[in-house]
């Protein structure tokens, strides 16, 4: 085989009948001086098929010529024609192959004269320059559930950084989408594929870990007023998310009384329509569990479920207005109000970036 002056194998293929070519020159698997095996490919829509020839010459100046080809099938009973290949060329075999699989795989049966260049992974050198890259070219491939398999066998520690940065990747673009969202505007509270109560469920490890699945209203035959949805706790809990706008206000001070603060007109009906939640999912408590257990495959218990009400942007809040917050959610029992400032500082600090 001929190289380009990238180092890289040119192989060239020439038409010989509808969808079928031939590889021009022979792979060599084994070579002594008056002697080698060849392997002479040809491709076709359906895959690779060849021949191994034993050739020989007279004196190093002399050309290959194959040696006289015997017709397998004059051979007498209990004869046969076997061709030894020993390690290095089977792995010469293996590896004209793999060339041959790349060309079919990625450029298929062209018709006339092509040539491609086909590096051999034994002599790239892998740079910080130029990993992305090859990397890149795997994936394009279709060979990275292989090379994923192979690092899982060989490197484990490995793939679990990899699956780590990963995570940590895509947890980072969720949260740099949050961030855009609230810059943004605009979003619906539920209508919509791009509704903030779709986004936050389905970006719901935002809260924290310890979720399982939420578990959709309209999955568990259950009469009453009840939440979109239920979030599992890992210990076996439920706990409740009602979902308002970051334009909403929450907090107001109270002009009669300094220092002090009331709860807005918004934030005032959410908090009236969990506590209404919470009231339906005591009465039917035992009907939910049953429910969620046959749906899902949870062993839940639904007692006193803990409640949260993401609503407004603390973004500008001044350090009183914080402090009111916290007190003004001190005085409710089991529910909690949270603004997208801290579900942002929630992502943010998951994933261990400057605020």
């Amino acid at each position: 085989m001929t190289t380009n002056e990238k180092g890289s194998e040119l192989i060239t293929t020439r038409s010989i009948a509808s969808n079928m070519v031939d590889i021009n020159e022979d792979f060599v698997l084994d070579e002594k001086p008056m002697a080698r095996l060849v392997f002479h490919a040809q491709l076709h829509k359906k895959g690779i098929r060849g021949r191994i020839i034993r050739q020989r010459r007279i004196s190093k100046e002399d050309q290959w010529i194959p040696d006289e080809a015997i017709d397998i099938r004059t051979l007498g009973k209990g004869e046969s024609i076997n061709i030894d290949l020993n390690t290095e060329s089977v792995n010469n075999l293996y590896s004209a192959i793999a060339k041959l699989s790349s060309i079919l795989k990625n450029q298929g049966i062209k018709y006339g004269i092509n040539q491609y260049a086909v590096a051999n992974p034994n002599n790239v050198i892998i740079t910080e320059e130029n990993k992305v890259a090859y990397i890149k070219k795997i994936i394009n491939a279709g060979y990275d559930k292989d090379v994923w398999d192979s690092l899982v066998e060989s490197n484990p520690s490995l793939v679990t950084k990899l699956s780590y940065a990963t995570i940590q990747a895509n947890k980072q673009k969720q949260v740099s989408e949050l961030n855009e969202r609230l810059k943004k505007g605009g979003y619906s509270e539920t209508t919509g594929s791009d509704s903030w109560q779709k986004w936050i469920y389905k970006n719901n490890w935002l809260f924290g870990i310890n979720y399982n699945k939420p578990i959709e209203k309209t999955k568990i035959n259950i009469s009453g007023i009840m939440p979109d949805y239920l979030f599992p706790t890992l210990d076996g809990f439920v706990d409740v998310l009602e979902i308002k706008l970051p334009d909403d206000k929450v907090i107001l001070e109270d002009a009669s009384h300094p220092g002090a603060w009331r709860w807005t007109v918004e934030a005032n009906t959410a908090i009236g329509q969990v506590v209404n939640y919470l009231g339906e999912i005591d009465r039917h408590r035992l009907e939910i569990e049953r429910e969620v257990k046959i749906k899902y495959g949870y062993d839940l218990s639904i007692l006193k479920p803990r409640s949260y009400i993401l609503i407004g942007n603390s973004t500008d809040w001044a350090a009183d207005k914080k402090e009111g917050l916290r007190k003004m959610n001190h005085a409710l029992h089991g529910i909690e109000i949270l603004t997208y400032k801290d579900l942002l500082d929630r992502g943010l600090e998951a994933i261990d970036l400057p605020n």
